[in-house]
């Protein structure tokens, strides 16, 4: 069974990625692939998630929480619109270690045959500075990467 996963941090720019996943795994056969669509939480989360539930939340583990259940409802809703009649699930992972450490990890854990993923090409101070998780994920995958640019 080839077993796609397909990350996504839930921008419009990691849209790139869901066709290419979506041709792979017509290129291999329903009957025989699935696809993950997987989300891990930064540890810092976006400010839309900060403004959406207020920046003065002192409980910082009930933050993560409704910014993990805000997630989980938006990579359903990704999935059933992206993804309709396609084998596929959704996991959305708590950050205990980097993003692409957990990216990794997942793949490794669950046999994962390809991960696809889409980079938001930062070059210059923002890419020093912000690193590449599709770099890293590259030199550090046990399986294939096929990397997309946004389109």
């Amino acid at each position: 069974m080839k077993h796609i996963l397909v990350t996504t941090d839930l921008s419009e720019a990691s849209e790139s990625a869901f066709e290419y996943a979506k041709e792979q795994l017509e290129l291999a056969g329903k009957e025989k692939s699935k696809i993950t669509l997987l989300k891990v939480i930064d540890a810092v989360p976006p400010a839309s998630i900060n403004f959406e539930y207020g920046l003065a939340l002192p409980d910082k583990k009930g933050m993560l929480e409704k910014v993990y259940s805000h997630a989980s409802e938006q990579i359903q809703e990704i999935a059933e619109k992206q993804f309709a009649g396609l084998p596929v699930e959704t996991v959305v992972v708590k950050p205990k270690k980097a993003v692409y450490q957990e990216i990794i990890n997942f793949a490794e854990t669950n046999s994962v045959s390809l991960i696809v993923m889409s980079t938001h090409g930062r070059t210059g101070v923002k890419h020093f500075l912000l690193g590449s998780v599709a770099e890293r994920i590259v030199r550090r995958s046990p399986c294939s990467v096929m990397i997309v640019p946004v389109e």
